[in-house]
């Protein structure tokens, strides 16, 4: 329980020191034209239950302007250890040339419960919303928070990176 909560204070600290307006504005912007698309990691912290948490995902979508589907899976390890896929249906508004934006949508979302020998699962969804900052030279990155519903963890703030 010691090691989960220093795992999250410190991932707290890094997406804390991340969204720093000095940071953001020394970091070369994102491509032009990128707006996030591609393959991605992500670490953070969940709250109820009180987890490490580490992602992939994969964003889908330039033909659709805005919109984005991106499929996601997280495995959550603390409290109990969780596995959920996730399907973002996400609006996505990104500057022009600046690699700088915001996005939002809902996800249905599939979740796998382990812990004390027992596991359950839920079908529940999550509501999305992040801001793409531009920290890396070439690279879209994110700072997201899920917000859970029906059976799914309630709450998580990730840091993702766009590959």
């Amino acid at each position: 329980m010691r090691r989960i909560r220093m795992l999250a204070s410190t991932s707290a600290l890094l997406i804390a020191l991340s969204a720093t307006p000095s940071l953001a504005q020394t970091a070369e912007p994102a491509p032009p034209g990128s707006g996030g698309l591609g393959f991605g990691v992500k670490a953070g912290f969940g709250i109820n239950p009180e987890q490490f948490v580490l992602g992939l995902q994969y964003s889908l979508g330039k033909s659709l302007g805005v919109f984005r589907l991106v499929p996601n899976v997280h495995l959550g390890l603390g409290d109990v250890t969780s596995f959920d896929l996730n399907f973002d249906f996400l609006l996505r508004l990104i500057a022009k040339d600046s690699g700088f934006g915001f996005y939002g949508g809902i996800a249905p979302t599939f979740v796998t419960y382990s812990g004390d020998g027992d596991s359950n699962s839920e079908f529940g969804g999550t509501v999305v919303v992040g801001v793409q900052v531009p920290l890396i030279k070439n690279k879209a990155t994110n700072i997201e928070g899920r917000f859970g519903f029906a059976g799914v963890p309630d709450i998580r703030l990730l840091l993702s990176l766009i590959l």
